[in-house]
């Protein structure tokens, strides 16, 4: 399904080789309709067939407004992951876990919406490419951006995890990590968005300064004597 979603086809049927739609299939379908495929609906249901209609309007979600509210999505997730972790908050945890679908339906629209630029030159232009290797580029964008929601993830899988919390001195530490790496990430967006080849030049020059914030961490570590403690962050 979220191939075909990917090949821009409007309509897709879900029949059974043999039988009936069985009722595990059927929530599986219903749920990746709902919780991954961005203006999905499932139009007719039975016990033979589903049938999915992708009803996308170009001009109330162009592509660089999806990368925007993904963007601030997987930030945000960001930012509520290390206060999970700081407090030890498992419900705010699960509301992270919870946002990741919200990040990933993003994510598939625009990869649909960059299949479609890359295969039809009118809509490469109103799209706003100049040549369709631009969507290759965007592409690699959007899959870091992903990529930080699933770092939430997996700062918000730890506090699910484990009971004992971590010292307040390294979180410290892990915190302004991340708000570094959240300052740097917002200016390389804001120069893709900008087009300005300086700005990106500078947020790459300054991307390589996340290792003297990694090796505090890795500094503090020599201090803690629970092996737990010490593999937890490691994996962070």
């Amino acid at each position: 399904m979220i191939a075909l979603y990917f090949l821009h086809y409007k309509t897709i049927n879900v029949k059974p080789k043999n039988g009936r739609i069985d009722p595990n299939q059927r929530i599986a379908i219903r749920n990746t309709v709902k919780k991954i495929l961005m203006g999905a609906e499932i139009t007719a249901d039975s016990t033979n067939e589903i049938t999915i209609q992708v009803l996308i309007n170009l001009v109330e979600l162009s592509i660089d407004g999806a990368f925007k509210r993904m963007l601030h999505l997987s930030k945000s997730m960001q930012n509520d992951a290390l206060l999970a972790l700081r407090e030890n908050n498992k419900e705010l945890a699960q509301e992270v876990l919870n946002s990741d679908d919200d990040v990933d339906r993003f994510s598939f629209y625009i990869v649909r919406q960059l299949t479609i630029a890359i295969e039809n030159t009118h809509m490469l232009e109103e799209m706003g490419f100049a040549i369709a290797s631009d969507c290759m580029g965007y592409r690699i964008a959007v899959k870091n951006i992903e990529r930080l929601a699933d770092h939430a993830v997996t700062l918000s899988q730890d506090v699910l995890d484990f009971d004992t919390p971590i010292p307040p001195k390294i979180i410290d530490r892990i915190q302004k990590m991340s708000d570094f790496s959240l300052e740097v990430i917002d200016n390389t967006c804001l120069a893709l968005f900008k087009n300005n080849y300086n700005e990106a030049e500078e947020s790459i020059a300054k991307s390589h300064e996340i290792s003297k914030y990694e090796n505090k961490i890795i500094e503090s570590l020599k201090n803690i004597k629970n092996e737990e403690t010490a593999f937890r962050v490691r994996r962070m």
